[in-house]
C-alpha cells in the first residue's frame, strides 16, 4: 500500500505509471455491474443484508461451483464477506487460538501473517523451491506440521508465485492435513488467471476444505 501511495503521487505529478502494486484490474467496473448497483440504490436496497449474505447470491455461487467443477454445494455452506481478506480474517478467528500455528508458504501472501497476528496465532513458513516448480507438496506439509499446528493456509493459483496445484496434489495435501487433525484453508481467488491447463477446486477432492474465493 505504501508503494501504491507513492505511485499515485507520481501519477498525480504527471508521470506515466503502470500499476503493479496491488491486486486490482486496470479497467473500470464493467457497465452492467455499475447499472445493477444503481438500480439497487434506486430501489432502496441500502439496508443491512443477512449476516451470511444475500440468499440469492449464495444460491448463485453454489450453482456456479456445480456448473464449473461438478461440486454439489448447499447454499447454506456459502458465506459472503466484504472481500476475501474479510473471509480470511473470519476463518482464522474461528480456527486459531493464541499460540496455535498455521502453515503458510514462503514466499506467500504477506497479509496472511498479519491476519494470524491479529488472532495471536503463529505463522509457520514452509519454503517452496524453484526446483519443485514453486509448489508445496503433501510431504512438506507432513514434515513441517508441529504439535501446535491447527491448519494449513495455501493458495492455488498461488500468490505471488503463480504455482497451480493439480487435482491429485490437492487431494494428497488435503489427506495429510486431515490425517494430522487440522483444517485446510485454500485460497482460490485467482482461479480465473490460469491458462493452458485445467482449473480445479480443492472441493472436488476434499469437500470439507474451507475455501476462500472472490469476485
Amino acid at each position: 500500500m505504501a508503494l501504491l501511495a507513492r505511485a499515485q503521487a507520481l501519477e498525480a505529478a504527471g508521470h506515466d505509471v503502470i500499476h503493479l502494486e496491488v491486486g486490482e484490474p486496470d479497467f473500470p467496473t464493467p457497465a452492467p455491474i455499475v447499472a445493477a448497483g444503481q438500480r439497487a440504490l434506486t430501489a432502496g436496497l441500502t439496508r443491512y443484508s443477512p449476516a451470511a449474505g444475500i440468499p440469492a447470491l449464495r444460491e448463485k455461487i453454489a450453482h456456479w461451483y456445480q456448473a464449473r467443477f461438478g461440486v454439489s454445494l448447499d447454499p447454506a455452506q456459502v458465506l459472503v464477506t466484504p472481500g476475501a481478506s474479510g473471509a480470511l480474517q473470519l476463518a482464522l478467528a474461528a480456527l486459531v487460538n493464541p499460540g496455535d500455528g498455521v502453515l503458510v508458504t514462503d514466499p506467500g501472501y504477506p497479509c496472511n501473517r498479519h491476519f494470524l497476528e491479529l488472532v495471536n496465532g503463529v505463522a509457520q513458513p514452509v519454503p517452496v523451491l524453484a526446483h519443485g516448480d514453486l509448489q508445496i507438496s503433501a510431504a512438506q506439509i507432513r514434515e513441517h506440521w508441529q504439535a501446535n499446528t491447527v491448519a494449513a493456509l495455501l493458495a492455488s493459483p498461488d500468490n505471488p508465485t503463480g504455482a497451480v496445484l493439480s487435482r491429485s496434489a490437492l487431494g494428497d495435501i488435503a489427506a495429510v492435513v486431515s490425517h494430522c487433525g487440522g483444517t485446510l484453508i485454500m485460497d482460490e481467488i485467482y482461479q480465473g488467471l490460469v491458462y493452458g491447463q485445467p482449473v480445479h477446486s480443492v472441493l472436488e477432492v476434499a469437500p470439507e476444505t474451507l475455501v476462500i474465493n472472490s469476485f
